[in-house]
């Protein structure tokens, strides 16, 4: 796959398409960093990523809890750092070890731990005019 790859969302069914994809693409071991306003989709597209992997939990926002982990088809860790104010409060919570394990770590909010990553996917979800612009890149 040539990078960046660009979808176009106009629907819930759009966005289950694409995550159809992203989940053929993506491997134990990949880190997922999600961008985008509040309300973009990150989560949504967490939770269909996790569908097409057979994950039966219910995948929820870790807002609160920060990091959610799952189990199917391939493990899951997901994170959200939107109410982490320094790095040192990842290193508490063990971060690293769930970056680099065997699980596909999704990110949301990740501007603090991106600088520090030597490989990932960036997945940015941007709203225009009622429909979601969805960019992969990889470094």
């Amino acid at each position: 796959m040539n990078f960046p790859k660009t979808w176009i969302s106009n629907s819930i069914s759009d966005s289950q398409k694409i995550a159809q994809e992203l989940s053929t693409l993506l491997m134990p071991g990949d880190v997922v960093l999600l961008e985008g306003t509040l309300g973009s989709g990150k989560t949504f597209l967490v939770q269909e990523i996790c569908k097409n992997w057979h994950i039966e939990d219910d995948v929820t926002s870790p807002t609160f809890t920060l990091i959610q982990n799952y189990s199917g088809n391939i493990a899951v860790n997901h994170m959200d750092l939107y109410r982490i104010e320094a790095i040192e409060e990842l290193d508490q919570l063990g971060w690293e070890d769930m970056v680099y394990s065997d699980a596909v770590t999704f990110i949301e909010w990740p501007q603090m731990v991106e600088p520090i990553l030597n490989s990932y996917y960036k997945i940015n979800i941007d709203l225009k005019d009622g429909r979601r612009e969805i960019t992969l890149n990889k470094k």
